[in-house]
């Protein structure tokens, strides 16, 4: 078991700084692309992102971090400490995932979907100041649940290295 509750929690815990990786990258990188000046810039990044796009990304290192924090939470459900932090992060990412889904995607909708070329100038810059907006909310949520994440990684390895140095404690005088 704890082998398992080890390699869910590696797992959860990469996933996690891939997605923070992820977010900076966005953040620092593509997002100044993309409003640079709009709605040229809207096009210019229409044009490139042909075949695939950021969302995709997100897409699947997303649930893919859920389902191994909420498998780490059932499995690792006596290491309170740990658990806990690693349900607050989960709990995090819900709610970057419906303000990404409800508030964030409509706004990518008005600026990247079919319709998007056809959109009034003021339309579009008016949906990249709401995303911008709500991306740096959704950013600042990843920081936080990232921090939950690495003081979920403390905590579990401090638990599984005291028990481990109890463990031998134990055994060594036993054989004393």
């Amino acid at each position: 078991m704890k082998t398992l509750q080890t390699l869910l929690f590696v797992t959860y815990f990469c996933l996690i700084m891939i997605i923070l990786g992820g977010t900076i990258f966005a953040v620092m990188v593509e997002y100044p692309n993309w409003f640079a000046s709009v709605p040229s810039s809207l096009e210019a990044t229409r044009s490139f992102y042909k075949v695939l796009h950021p969302g995709y990304f997100f897409q699947i290192f997303g649930p893919l971090s859920l389902v191994a924090g909420i498998a780490f939470a059932v499995a690792g459900w006596r290491l309170n400490g740990a658990r806990n932090l690693v349900l607050i992060s989960i709990l995090i990412f819900v709610a970057i995932e419906l303000l990404t889904f409800l508030y964030i995607y409509p706004r990518l909708g008005i600026m990247f979907g079919p319709e998007a070329a056809s959109q009034a100038t003021d339309s579009l810059q008016r949906a990249a100041a709401e995303f911008t907006a709500a991306d740096r909310i959704r950013t600042a949520l990843t920081f936080v649940a990232g921090a939950f994440s690495i003081a979920a990684l403390f905590r579990f390895f401090r638990y599984q290295y005291s028990n481990e140095f109890r463990r031998r404690t134990d055994t060594e005088a036993r054989l004393s």
